[in-house]
């Protein structure tokens, strides 16, 4: 779920490296928690059938008494599992719940190091206030106006949720070879590099070609071939091949280039 207003969060690590981490927002963070509630949900519903057929064997008298003591139990039960999942997801789960996982967001601690245990344990707490007066209202008018997306959970216990930065790329990645295997069918481009050739090719390189081919899905014909123009010429420069049979179809080139490369630098 992309969310434009997201914000950026910048911290350093004890080892005094700066990180620039995108805060998750209200949009991504409230399916999150509806993933989780769900799941809990189906939980909780699997411990009440039980409970019911295990009343429904006994006599109505008998089954009236334990019936009180299993409606205590169920909201004792409902209780605990809630503060319990998320708590002890999130530390187990280097900082994820099962919604968070599937929306690709993630719980660190103000200096980037991962969420610990009483930290987990504090945010979560803190759910009680944050739901007040009624389905995360005190906490979604917090997170709206503070400008690191934090509850209060969050501010009590030093603590940010921020979107997984792997979860991003295996996103971007996935919507990148889509693309690339539509274009490629209206684009036939026969492309091989000798291995001599590939092995010229550096880490700054890549990187060059692995944004232009992530960005190629939100370009303009004119912005794709002038981009295109100048990174196939340097591209081939330092591959020392020909520039006449690449430059007059520079974005197939690169296109081709990616998908060569794209194995063995996205390891």
């Amino acid at each position: 779920m992309n969310e434009s207003y997201n914000r950026e969060a910048t911290v350093v690590t004890p080892e005094h490296v700066r990180l620039h981490l995108q805060t998750a927002g209200l949009g991504s963070r409230a399916a999150a928690l509806i993933a989780d509630m769900l799941l809990l949900l189906a939980a909780f519903g699997i411990v009440s059938l039980l409970t019911g057929l295990i009343l429904i064997p006994l006599d109505l008298a008998v089954a009236d008494l334990f019936g009180e003591y299993a409606i205590a139990f169920l909201i004792v039960f409902a209780a605990l599992l809630t503060g319990a999942y998320y708590a002890l997801a999130e530390y187990y789960m280097a900082g994820q719940t099962f919604g968070k996982r599937w929306l690709g967001l993630r719980v660190v601690q103000e200096n980037g190091q991962p969420v610990t245990f009483l930290s987990a344990l504090i945010r979560n707490f803190f759910r009680l206030i944050d739901f007040m007066p009624s389905f995360y209202i005190a906490g979604a008018l917090w997170m709206f106006f503070h400008p690191l997306d934090k509850r209060l959970g969050d501010l009590a216990a030093g603590t940010i949720v921020v979107r997984d930065l792997e979860h991003e790329r295996r996103r971007i990645r996935h919507r990148t070879q889509k693309w690339l295997d539509k274009w490629r069918m209206q684009h036939r481009f026969s492309l091989t590099i000798p291995d001599a050739a590939r092995g010229k090719v550096e880490r700054e390189d890549w990187l060059l070609l692995a944004a232009y081919a992530e960005r190629l899905p939100s370009l303009d014909n004119r912005k794709r071939d002038e981009l295109a123009w100048r990174i196939t010429q340097r591209l081939l420069r330092k591959l020392e091949l020909d520039l006449n049979p690449y430059t007059l179809y520079p974005a197939a080139f690169l296109v081709e280039l990616y998908i060569l490369l794209s194995e063995e630098w996205s390891l």
